[in-house]
């Protein structure tokens, strides 16, 4: 093998581009991680107001009603807590309920729903919203699936 020639210039040159190069991609991680736990963050927070400010309106309200011109009685309504068959799952109905197949599924935001059940037919699961409509309509404040 012959003696190589190093240009200690060229490696110089060289150390000081991969250090860059390392400090960029470091910058760049680091950004991406605190953006993405920054959006989580307030993703749980959002989401905890939203779950936890029906209930402290209800209570607040509680007995609270009042009548418009047109003659309309408004009064605040008792949310329903489900809870499935299995015992695994106890959901804050939101209003709305709806079958999907074979399954269950409650509205607990605005625009979340969540499958607390899946039956063995559609008109398993058409039976189980029917009981639990009824009890809501009832002012139930919980129902067992």
């Amino acid at each position: 093998m012959a003696d190589q020639e190093f240009d200690m210039d060229e490696l110089f040159v060289m150390d000081e581009l991969e250090e860059r190069i390392e400090n960029a991609v470091t910058t760049a991680a680091e950004e991406v991680v605190n953006d993405l736990l920054e959006d989580r963050l307030e993703e749980a927070v959002f989401d905890a107001v939203q779950q936890a400010l029906p209930e402290i309106l209800g209570e607040c309200l509680a007995g609270f009603e009042f009548q418009l011109k047109d003659g309309t009685i408004v009064r605040p309504r008792q949310q329903t807590r489900v809870l499935s068959p299995d015992k695994a799952k106890l959901l804050l109905c939101y209003g709305g309920l709806r079958v999907d197949g074979k399954c269950l599924m409650i509205q607990t935001r605005l625009t979340c729903w969540e499958m607390i059940a899946d039956y063995h037919d559609r008109e398993a699961a058409i039976a189980a919203l029917e009981r639990v409509r009824l009890a809501m309509e009832a002012g139930a404040k919980l129902v067992e699936l």
